[in-house]
């Protein structure tokens, strides 16, 4: 195996823990918060009806399909983006926080099979071409941007936001 895929399933792992265990301690009614139109908070044109709620299911959805379709890309395929709204409201519609473990799981039995080759495969997303190893890291980077949204709505609520270094794994060498 590689030392920077395994050094990205640590982090990965740990970071999708984190996120789950941050949105599982905020009050109940911080999960549908929204702010005042007046106070401008946007979070691109991609996420609608934007809460807690809302972000953790985009995060957990996208990854979702993204894991698949980077585990079945072919060279130079254009991966698709990972929108399922059926998918987020059958998660809605359960306890979709211990639902998000068992798929993060899943995500990560897919990820540890991903050989050399796979993660060198040239894959296109949203006009760029990586390749399936860099777009983890994407995947990666597009998760802490949520989480800096998620930390937004929780100060902007006055809810205790999550605080970013507490990882379950102490050890993040």
């Amino acid at each position: 195996m590689n030392e920077d895929h395994d050094r990205f399933l640590h982090f990965y792992d740990q970071l999708v823990l984190f996120t789950h265990d941050a949105v599982r301690r905020l009050p109940a009614g911080m999960l549908h918060w929204k702010p005042p139109t007046d106070a401008d908070v946007r979070f691109g044109e991609r996420v609608e009806d934007v809460t807690v709620e809302n972000l953790y299911l985009h995060l957990v959805v996208g990854e979702h399909l993204w894991v698949r379709n980077l585990a079945a890309a072919r060279p130079e395929e254009t991966i698709p983006l990972p929108l399922d709204k059926e998918m987020e409201a059958r998660l809605v519609q359960g306890d979709y926080l211990a639902e998000s473990l068992v798929m993060h799981s899943a995500n990560m039995e897919i990820l540890r099979s991903f050989d050399a080759e796979r993660l060198a495969t040239p894959i296109v997303f949203s006009n760029h071409r990586w390749s399936v190893g860099s777009f983890l890291w994407a995947i990666y980077g597009h998760r802490n941007y949520h989480i800096g949204n998620i930390d937004t709505f929780c100060r902007l609520a006055g809810a205790p936001a999550p605080d970013y270094f507490q990882f379950r794994d102490p050890e993040l060498l």
